[in-house]
């Protein structure tokens, strides 16, 4: 591999590594943004109102990004660890 291969490659890193970080700090309020707009939650409940509506999915949803988020830094964390000399 060339230096300027190995260049565009470490820049690419570096590229997903911030969009990365923007994914963990702001993807969870993706499904919760998308909860509030389609009308939910409009009133205090309790847990268990929220357990037998639809309040799961959004739990769901919101440990399905945080999982994702974790994923892509595992994955930055191995290709960074490959790259090295």
């Amino acid at each position: 591999m060339t230096k300027a291969e190995h260049g565009q490659i470490n820049r690419h890193i570096a590229l997903l590594a911030r969009a990365s970080a923007l994914f963990d700090r702001h993807g969870a309020s993706v499904p919760l943004a998308i909860a509030f707009l389609n009308g939910w939650p409009t009133e205090i409940k309790f847990y268990p109102e929220l357990v037998v509506g639809n309040a799961w999915k959004v739990l769901l949803s919101l440990a399905l990004y945080q999982l994702a988020a974790f994923a892509l830094r595992r994955a930055i964390t191995f290709a960074t660890a490959d790259l090295s000399p």
